[in-house]
């Protein structure tokens, strides 16, 4: 029992360690060593809960993401969009560092839930017209607008409420409220 207690420690230490460094010098800049040294843990204890800072970045994702698209399932569009852009918002200090540096593991992350989960949600308010669009290159399009509005949001949009910018989101999917 002790030792699953220290593993939960060091692994939490790790982890925040992790956070806190990926928000002070972004992902690209911050090295193992500095994870181990602020962490206050020795490199086999690192080494034996991740084979990398890569892996470490994998189980952050899966957990943000995992929490994200899975809470959400049952809510209307509107509320669906709320949900992630308030889940994004309340979890910056993970997300933040990694959306606005263009973390391409990140990207690619949360673009695969986007298409799964978020895509098919929009095409049910979208007009024939629009659903007349290449599949494919109708759900990059979702997506990427998905994720720089978010980003922009993130970086400069206080002025909006997040009310405000789904609504501003649903327009530019040419998505009314009558449809919804």
């Amino acid at each position: 029992m002790t030792q699953d207690r220290r593993v939960r420690k060091s692994k939490q230490a790790i982890f925040q360690a992790f956070l806190d460094l990926l928000n002070e010098k972004g992902y690209d800049k911050l090295t193992v060593q500095e994870i181990i040294d602020r962490a206050d843990v020795g490199r086999s204890t690192f080494y034996a809960h991740y084979e990398s800072k890569d892996f470490l970045l994998e189980e952050l994702c899966q957990d943000l993401f995992h929490h994200l698209f899975k809470e959400g399932e049952v809510l209307d569009l509107k509320a669906y969009l709320s949900h992630l852009f308030s889940h994004f918002k309340r979890n910056q200090d993970k997300v933040t560092s990694l959306l606005l540096s263009r973390n391409d593991y990140f990207l690619r992350m949360l673009m695969a839930e986007l298409r799964h989960d978020v895509c098919p949600r929009i095409y049910q308010g979208m007009s024939d017209k629009k659903k007349q669009v290449n599949q494919a290159y109708l759900d990059h399009m979702i997506c990427t607008a998905f994720i720089e509005s978010l980003t922009w949001w993130l970086r400069e949009g206080s002025q909006l409420t997040e009310e405000e910018m789904i609504d501003q989101l649903l327009l530019y999917y040419g998505i009314d409220e009558e449809t919804l």
